[in-house]
């Protein structure tokens, strides 16, 4: 009898841990699927936003366009070109304010939508010691100073506000869903006291959000499971779409340079970025046989990493000066975290919202090369030019442990969608007296985006905000004056930044011709005022 008992017992103890290890199994299964879910939320269009920066800095660097990868002796020229450190012959504290005074103009289906926008914040904040060395009996050969900055610049602002407005449209985020949603069945999104649809890593939080609101009607016949809009033949719907976005890009650095005879000017940063990136936004319909849907998304981004800068200046003669700079590529480590709400007025009317999603993950940042040449007229003026070339192709999505694989698609997409991006600045100054200076500058930034670029979402995203913004050009038109003493001056910069996209709601190429969607073309003006006052010792 004891003999038994006790083999009794063996084969429960033997059930016992053959069930917590298969629970622990589907635990660390889950556990992984829930992972890889996650990590499946971005696109080559939100690496995009993040890794492209702007000329913004100190009032005279923003007078004249940003051109100053050859002139150095700035403290934003620092940031593009660190060689432009070892132009300063004396130590220098530099602060910049910036106001920046927004207006969007839509045009999409016959309606035209305007907002504004009004911010104000620091651009730069530097400080540099300028350190003579030893000189030969002639005063003018070998290494002539040694110089050190001590810089914040912010290299973006994402703020911006748009309010776009759309005539009566054939093609409707229903019939997106729909095509959207595939072959998943009713069962996979209906949810139960025992089933939540959101838990699901086969299945999209966009679709359980359509689904919930009636928005579609499913449909079984010989060809299989299709999904059709809730909308009737011939219906058309009326959409709208708002967006505010704010947050930064912003960089601390630590720079040495080297004044080598006053022919050649070497330098170098360590540079620590921090990026912290917030967009509400909202896309609605209004049908025309009645009813309507309101799709609300919010993210929250946080990001950080470090790089390398390397520069160089050439004089050849005294009054040209050559420069070239590399910026390597960086590995931002970041938090995504966002949330969804759906307003809907269908057969039913209601609402319903998505859990929390998060994601963490790495972007790797493209190389930036900078060539630049700057022609000194006597002690009258100069004219600066300057090319930047941004291999933005290269920019990868990976994994939070630092795996490309697991964004393939994504990453595909960012060879397919994205390209390098070019940037021609010009830029000029004449001093009218000794103290008084006049700039005004040029820049252009080729289309970063091809022609046909599309977001492509995977399947099972978590993500809902389906829209997307085609890049065409980015134009800048830049003056300012200055006033110089020996021991402090004052910078005053007005430039106007002029953006043109094409705004998409959602990839409609999947879908019949009929349901095409059509893009608003979308114009953002950006007018800053910024001043910057700089101490001389």
């Amino acid at each position: 009898m004891i003999y038994l008992l006790l083999l009794k017992q063996n084969e429960l103890t033997a059930k016992l841990i053959k069930t917590a290890y298969n629970m622990k199994k589907s635990i660390i299964t889950l556990a992984l699927l829930l992972s890889t879910l996650f990590m499946m939320a971005q696109t080559e269009f939100d690496a995009l936003k993040y890794v492209q920066t702007d000329i913004n800095g100190t009032a005279r660097y923003m007078g004249m366009a940003g051109a100053f990868g050859a002139l150095g002796g700035d403290a934003s020229a620092i940031k593009d070109n660190p060689a432009g450190l070892g132009i300063y012959r004396r130590s220098e504290l530099t602060g910049t304010v910036n106001s920046l005074f927004q207006n969007s103009s839509s045009s999409w289906n016959g309606a035209n939508g305007l907002s504004d926008l009004y911010k104000v914040g620091f651009n730069n904040f530097t400080y540099v010691i300028a350190a003579p060395t030893w000189r030969s009996e002639n005063g003018n050969e070998g290494l002539l100073s040694s110089n050190f900055s001590f810089g914040y610049n912010r290299l973006k602002n994402f703020n911006r506000s748009l309010n776009i407005k759309s005539g009566e449209s054939a093609s409707s985020m229903t019939h997106f869903l729909a095509g959207f949603t595939g072959n998943t069945s009713s069962g996979d999104l209906t949810y139960s006291n025992s089933y939540e649809p959101f838990d699901n890593t086969n299945v999209s939080w966009l679709s359980e959000l359509a689904f919930e609101g009636k928005l579609m009607n499913e449909n079984n016949n010989s060809t299989g499971r299709t999904w059709s809009s809730l909308l009737g033949n011939n219906e058309k719907v009326t959409p709208s779409y708002k967006l505010y976005e704010k947050g930064y890009l912003n960089e601390y650095s630590i720079g040495w340079a080297g004044n080598f005879s006053n022919k050649l000017f070497l330098g170098a940063t360590i540079n620590y970025q921090a990026l912290n990136y917030s967009a509400t936004s909202s896309y609605t319909e209004s049908f025309g046989g009645g009813g309507s849907m309101g799709l609300n998304d919010s993210i929250y981004t946080r990001g950080n990493g470090f790089n390398l800068k390397l520069g160089a200046i050439v004089c050849p003669v005294d009054f040209l000066r050559l420069g070239l700079s590399v910026q390597t590529p960086m590995i931002y480590v970041m938090t995504d975290n966002y949330y969804s709400t759906l307003n809907f007025d269908s057969s039913v009317k209601g609402s319903i919202s998505t859990p929390g999603g998060y994601s963490n993950y790495q972007i790797q940042s493209p190389l930036l090369l900078n060539a630049s040449a700057a022609y000194i007229i006597g002690n009258k003026g100069l004219i600066s030019v300057e090319y930047d070339y941004v291999n933005s192709i290269g920019t990868r999505l990976r994994s939070e442990a630092g795996n490309a694989d697991s964004f393939d698609k994504e990453n595909d997409g960012m060879r397919a969608n994205i390209n390098d991006a070019q940037t021609i600045k010009i830029g000029g100054e004449y001093k009218v007296t000794d103290n008084f200076s006049l700039r005004a500058g040029y820049a252009y930034t080729s289309n970063l985006t091809i022609p046909d670029a599309v977001k492509s979402m995977r399947t099972n995203t978590l993500r809902t905000d389906a829209e997307f913004f085609q890049h065409n050009s980015t134009n800048y038109i830049t003056a300012g004056f200055g006033y110089r003493e020996s021991n402090w001056f004052f910078d005053v910069a007005f430039v106007n930044k002029m953006m043109n996209e094409m705004f998409y709601p959602y990839n409609s190429n999947a879908l019949a011709p009929a349901y095409a969607v059509s893009p608003a073309k979308v114009i953002t003006s950006n007018n800053n005022v910024v001043a910057t006052l700089g101490f001389k010792f």
